[in-house]
């Protein structure tokens, strides 16, 4: 019924991507919707002109959370691990670069890694 082989063991990169990034993200937007105080700082102002800060993290947090769940899942896992490379992209663009930007651009290069791996599939 159940096989324990060796191959069957081992983490596959696939899955060390997604639980990473799916963790993040899960942890982020909870933590939005949990203490938005803490996270309205990184909006940019431009954002918050055209957008009451308070919605638009409500968007992003649910925008993360679906993310983060189907990463987590399994679930459509190309078209989320593109839209998760879009989103760090974002943050860094409007964001902007400073003393934590190497993390972002980790997390944005791990998103990538995740799409390339799983575009490049033979089946």
């Amino acid at each position: 019924m159940f096989h324990s082989s060796k191959e069957n063991m081992k983490l596959s990169p696939v899955f060390i991507l997604r639980i990473g990034l799916g963790l993040t993200l899960l942890y982020a937007s909870l933590h939005m919707f949990l203490d938005p105080a803490a996270w309205t700082p990184f909006i940019p102002h431009w954002v918050g002109a055209i957008v009451n800060p308070q919605i638009f993290l409500a968007i992003h947090s649910v925008f993360e959370l679906i993310l983060g769940v189907l990463l987590l899942c399994g679930w459509l896992l190309p078209g989320a691990s593109l839209l998760v490379f879009l989103d760090f992209v974002s943050i860094l663009i409007f964001y902007g670069v400073d003393d934590l930007t190497f993390r972002d651009f980790g997390l944005v290069m791990a998103a990538l890694a995740l799409f390339v791996i799983l575009t490049n599939k033979k089946e």
